[in-house]
């Protein structure tokens, strides 16, 4: 009976994590190169600004708009210049695996030996170029076990998450143009 409820405690603990996938609606078939807009931040990150400090959005921002760009032109989705339809993203939260520099001045007692569970919230629009909505995106991922941030950098699980993201939006795009055609 313990290792039941041993095997039942794990299974309800870890099922959250197995069910941050992608979530893609599609309102109308893309029908070919999109184009990316700046990146935003969202109000849930923006209220972290100056715990996190300023400059970590454009870090988070960078790091998630080259990501994009790579998936995209991988998937041969990304215009050149305007495309049939743009790509509107928000990185509505994130948190880091380590403290920021701004964290560890504003804080005693944290440092950069200090660790944590990180990820990141992003959703996205795509609009076509009358600007309706075609298709809605939300990815959350945080990492499972704090033990997995123990050799992480300040943004690793951020970084990881805005990476599967990437990959998962594209591919998923790259289905709904390929199904139109």
């Amino acid at each position: 009976m313990r290792y039941l409820i041993s095997a039942l405690a794990a299974v309800l603990f870890t099922a959250p994590v197995f069910a941050q996938g992608l979530s893609a609606s599609y309102s109308a078939t893309p029908t070919g190169p999109v184009s990316l807009a700046e990146i935003t931040i969202g109000e849930t990150l923006a209220a972290k600004g100056d715990e996190y400090g300023e400059r970590e959005f454009d870090r988070l921002i960078r790091t998630l708009t080259a990501d994009l760009q790579r998936e995209l032109r991988e998937a041969a989705l990304l215009a050149a210049d305007a495309g049939n339809a743009t790509l509107h993203v928000v990185i509505e939260d994130a948190t880091p695996n380590r403290p920021t520099f701004a964290q560890q001045g504003g804080t005693s007692g944290l440092s950069f030996q200090s660790y944590g569970r990180g990820g990141a919230h992003v959703m996205a629009e795509l609009r076509d170029n009358n600007g309706a909505v075609i298709a809605t995106y939300e990815y959350s991922w945080t990492t499972p076990s704090i033990q997995d941030a123990q050799f992480a950098n300040v943004w690793t699980d951020t970084n990881r998450t805005f990476d599967r993201f990437s990959s998962r939006l594209a591919a998923s795009l790259r289905d709904a143009v390929n199904s139109g055609s």
